[in-house]
C-alpha cells in the first residue's frame, strides 16, 4: 500500500511508498491491442485516476474515467505522430504535435479544438508542467530540453538542458526522452542514447548523473519520482522497470529478462505512471498493451494505515 500525497499544482500521483514495497510479479492487462492499438507509447494518470493513453502510430489519445474498462472518449484530429502528453491540474490536456505542426497542443476538457501551448522545433518525446506552470519539452533529435512559462504571452522557449549537439558530457544529451521536474524545480532527464538519468539542478545547464549502483541501464525512456524523491525508470532495452528506495536501485517489474507476451514480462516498455493505490502502469510497446502491476500490501503499509487512522481520529474526533 502507499500513502497518496497531493501537492498543490501537481496533477498526478506521487505515492509515499514503504521502503519494503513490492509489486505483484505478474501483471494484469489494463488495455490490449484492440483498445490501445498497435505500439502505444505514453500514459498519464491524474489524481482522480483518469487514465490517458497515447498511441503514436495512430495519432490518438484514449481517455478512461476512473474504474472504466474501456475509453469513454478519444482525442484525435490534427494530430500526427504524438510522442508525449501531460494533463494539468485544471484537466487541460497537453499533447505533443511537433512532428508535423511544430507545436504542443492544449485541449480543454471535452473540447475538440486545440490551441498552441508551445512552439517547438520537432517532436517532444517528453512533456512536463512544473508547479510554476512552466512547460518542458524534450527534443530527441535536437538533443536538448526546452521550456517556457504558460503564464507568459510570449510563446518562445529557453534551453534548460543540452546544447543541441549529441554528447556524453555533463552539459550534453543524446536523444533525451522522458522528463520529470520535482517541487524544487530540479529537472530529471532520461538520456536515452547515453543510457543514463541526468539531474539538472534549478537553473543549471551542467548535470549530475544519477548513480544506479549495480543496475546498468540500457535506453531509459520513462522517468518518475515518488513523494520521497525516489526514482522509477522504464528501462527500455532491458525490458524492465527499475525503482529506488533507501537501499538503492532494484528491479521492480518484469525482472526475469523475458521479452515475451507473458504476464510477468515486458517488451520495450516506454511510459509508466502510478494510480492513487500505488499500482504501477507500464506501456508495453512491443506487445501493444498496457500492463498493471498491483502494489502488494506489507507490514509497513499496515502500520501506515494505523497511523493515518490515529491522525484522523485526533484531528476530527477529539
Amino acid at each position: 500500500m502507499s500513502v497518496v500525497v497531493f501537492i498543490l499544482g501537481i496533477s498526478f500521483h506521487r505515492p509515499n511508498f514503504c521502503p519494503n514495497s513490492q509489486w505483484q510479479s505478474t501483471a494484469t492487462t489494463f488495455a490490449d491491442i484492440n483498445i490501445v492499438g498497435t505500439h502505444p507509447w505514453g500514459i498519464f494518470i491524474t489524481k482522480d485516476n483518469t487514465v490517458y493513453t497515447l498511441n503514436t502510430d495512430s495519432s490518438y489519445v484514449g481517455v478512461w474515467p476512473s474504474g472504466s474498462t474501456s475509453p469513454a472518449r478519444y482525442i484525435s484530429g490534427n494530430l500526427q505522430y504524438p510522442y508525449s502528453l501531460f494533463v494539468s491540474d485544471s484537466n487541460d490536456v497537453y499533447i505533443d504535435n511537433g512532428y508535423s505542426y511544430l507545436q504542443v497542443d492544449r485541449r480543454s476538457t471535452n473540447s475538440t479544438n486545440s490551441t498552441a501551448a508551445m512552439f517547438v522545433c520537432e517532436a517532444c518525446y517528453g512533456l512536463f508542467i512544473d508547479i510554476n506552470d512552466n512547460i518542458y519539452c524534450s527534443m530527441y533529435n535536437a538533443h536538448k530540453v526546452v521550456s517556457r512559462s504558460l503564464k507568459s504571452r510570449l510563446n518562445v522557449f529557453n534551453v534548460v538542458a543540452g546544447t543541441g549537439s549529441s554528447g556524453y558530457t555533463a552539459t550534453t544529451l543524446y536523444g533525451p526522452n522522458g522528463i520529470f521536474v520535482d517541487t524544487n524545480l530540479d529537472l530529471y532527464v532520461a538520456d536515452y542514447g547515453n543510457s543514463r538519468i541526468q539531474k539538472f539542478a534549478t537553473g543549471q545547464l551542467s548535470a549530475t548523473t544519477i548513480n544506479t549502483g549495480p543496475i546498468v541501464l540500457n535506453g531509459p525512456i520513462g522517468v518518475l519520482l515518488d513523494a520521497n524523491g525516489y526514482l522509477y525508470i522504464a528501462d527500455d532495452y532491458n525490458h524492465r522497470i527499475i525503482g529506488s528506495d533507501q537501499n538503492g536501485f532494484r528491479c521492480i517489474a518484469a525482472c526475469n529478462g523475458l521479452t515475451t507476451s507473458a504476464s510477468n514480462a515486458l517488451y520495450y516498455p516506454t511510459g509508466i505512471s502510478f494510480d492513487s493505490y500505488g499500482n504501477l502502469y507500464a506501456v508495453d510497446w512491443g506487445n501493444s498493451r498496457v500492463q498493471k502491476f498491483t502494489l502488494l500490501t506489507s507490514l509497513c503499509s499496515k502500520l501506515i494505515r494505523i497511523r493515518e487512522s490515529l491522525i484522523f481520529y485526533f484531528i476530527h474526533c477529539l
